[in-house]
């Protein structure tokens, strides 16, 4: 009885070995992974650093030009005060008359060129002027009635 207990002893003990072996193993490798995530970790943080203060540096090169005044050359400038506001009404006519040769020149590009011929802005505009809706607009030029739609909207 005394040799059987001996020998469950012993396997137990040699079982206990075994076990002791792998936990050893299995902590040797967290051990080993949490150095390597310190490492990782140093190396992050080492680069975050390193961009934290390049930006620093540009900022404080940013900030030391724009304190820094330059100079502006002025030849021949006038101030606001002492400028002279000479506008005539022939001013005002030359500057809308383009205006209104634009308008003549879309109204002469409309008898000109087909209206197939047309870019599709045009034609969307063309046709709600003449007071057709969007799916109206839509259905004629075969296109989408939400493309016609946001055509409309940029125009405005």
């Amino acid at each position: 009885m005394l040799i059987i207990f001996t020998i469950v002893n012993f396997a137990l003990i040699l079982l206990a070995i075994f076990f002791i072996s792998l936990l050893f193993i299995k902590i040797s490798k967290v051990q080993q992974l949490e150095q390597e995530y310190r490492t990782l970790l140093q190396e992050a943080e080492d680069t975050i650093t390193s961009y934290v203060l390049e930006i620093k540096e540009e900022n404080h090169s940013f900030l030391q030009k724009l304190s820094k005044p330059t100079p502006i050359p002025s030849t021949n400038r006038e101030s606001f005060d002492t400028r002279e506001d000479d506008i005539t009404e022939t001013d005002l006519k030359e500057y809308l008359t383009p205006q209104t040769v634009g308008e003549e020149n879309k109204n002469a590009l409309s008898e000109k060129v087909p209206f197939e011929h047309w870019t599709l802005k045009d034609q969307v505009n063309h046709l709600s002027e003449k007071g057709l809706s969007a799916s109206q607009i839509a259905k004629k030029l075969n296109k989408g009635k939400t493309e016609i739609e946001l055509l409309l909207k940029f125009r405005q």
